[in-house]
């Protein structure tokens, strides 16, 4: 008989946070990410967290074969996220304040977190990016849709996968 693995959904079990900094990104801590921005209700479902990848090929044809073979070449990593935006109430606008052009810091993303959490705790599992911010752009005007900004968020450093918080301060 086939036994398929669990699998969890993703609806609603991401959350982002922005960092100025961090001591170790790889061992961020549980003061430093409830100190951060928790951006995750701004983004959009649909194109909010948006990575790309890509790795080369380095091509290795050998004198005494008629086959190429490949090694594995550069990476490229690329994100671009998508968050609402509110001009009437800037104080609860906090994604677009906290992702001005030129802005530094630190894109944690936490993956599997129950949907009715709203907090972190030790083991959450995250990704960090260290990014500088590009411009944001507003979306155009579309039907059903909310006022939303598309942004690039250009990658400064290793993208870190699959860590847990830790405690500490």
């Amino acid at each position: 008989m086939l036994t398929l693995p669990a699998a969890v959904p993703s609806m609603g079990t991401r959350r982002v946070v922005f960092l100025p900094t961090v001591a170790n990104i790889e061992a961020i801590t549980l003061t430093e990410i409830t100190a951060g921005e928790n951006i995750s209700c701004y983004l959009t479902r649909a194109g909010g967290w948006q990575p790309t990848n890509d790795q080369a090929s380095v091509q290795d044809g050998r004198y005494c074969s008629a086959q190429d073979f490949e090694q594995p070449g550069t990476e490229s990593r690329s994100l671009t996220i998508q968050y609402t935006f509110n001009l009437g109430t800037p104080t609860a606008d906090e994604a677009r304040l906290a992702l001005e052009k030129g802005t530094t810091g630190i894109l944690v993303h936490f993956l599997q977190i129950d949907q009715d959490e709203d907090t972190f705790a030790v083991g959450d599992w995250y990704e960090a990016v260290p990014v500088t911010m590009g411009i944001q752009s507003v979306m155009g005007v579309e039907d059903n849709a909310v006022d939303r900004i598309q942004q690039k968020a250009f990658v400064t450093g290793p993208w870190t996968e699959f860590k847990q918080l830790v405690a500490g301060g």
